[in-house]
């Protein structure tokens, strides 16, 4: 597996090509009805690795709460409909486009997890006179006590699903694939987990588990861990004791 890091470094003198070309850009835009404009996704993390299909390079756009500027308007027509952004190519590059409007802490609020994570790893290219920045201070206040009560609750779902009566239920009709799939479940909640214990919020399921290798406080030997957690026999009572003593002992040990 390429570890993040790896393609870190192996993408920075690119990506600092890409950030260059996306920062000229930004100086184009017409910003009298903007507050700020984010650099969002993988060139933001670093790891902007376009594949054969290629890439886009994400934009986080919020007006002004009084304005009705539209996309179009300030970025011409939706270049590709396929992708549920604005996208337009410009220089070579594509770009999708978020637009909202400005984003204070009571909204911010109301995003699913993955958004809020994908908010709080963007940079800021442009904003004005530090109302972004200022709000962000408010945010971060608040994401560190949800996060905590996220972990909190998530702990106790991770106990109820391995907890005996639940255990017992499903080993009396020796249903032990639904046992193996309550596992699975708690270890996806357990890797939320690690994210919150590390002052994050938790992305995607489908990119949960490769961006967690990167978290600094983190299970020892956890990838060696991990890859002993997803083995399993989905049909062997025994496989699933083996998998479940492995997650109570090495991995939630650190929560």
């Amino acid at each position: 597996m390429k570890k993040l890091s790896v393609i870190r470094k192996k993408q920075k003198e690119y990506i600092k090509y890409i950030r260059d070309k996306t920062i000229k850009y930004v100086n184009s835009i017409p910003k009298l009805e903007l507050e700020v404009i984010l650099l969002s996704g993988s060139v933001a993390r670093g790891d902007y690795y376009p594949g054969k299909y290629g890439a886009m390079i994400d934009l986080t756009i919020m007006s002004k709460k009084e304005s009705t500027i539209t996309l179009k308007e300030l970025f011409g027509e939706n270049e590709d409909t396929n992708i549920p952004y604005h996208c337009i190519k410009r220089d070579g590059e594509w770009f999708q486009i978020a637009f909202n409007k400005f984003l204070d802490n009571l909204n911010f609020q109301k995003l699913e997890e993955s958004k809020k994570f994908a908010l709080l790893e963007s940079c800021i290219l442009w904003e004005n006179k530090n109302k972004y920045s200022n709000e962000l201070e408010i945010i971060n206040k608040f994401a560190s006590l949800e996060r905590h009560r996220e972990k909190q609750k998530d702990s106790g779902y991770i106990a109820y699903l391995l907890s005996d009566y639940k255990k017992n239920r499903w080993e009396l009709r020796n249903a032990y694939l639904q046992l193996h799939a309550n596992l699975n479940t708690a270890i996806q909640y357990g890797l939320k987990c690690l994210y919150y214990i590390n002052g994050k919020y938790a992305p995607a399921e489908d990119r949960r588990l490769y961006y967690s290798y990167e978290l600094e406080k983190l299970p020892t030997n956890y990838e060696k861990l991990t890859k002993e957690l997803y083995k399993q026999d989905i049909n062997s009572l025994a496989d699933y004791k083996r998998r479940e003593k492995i997650f109570r002992n090495e991995f939630l040990s650190i929560l």
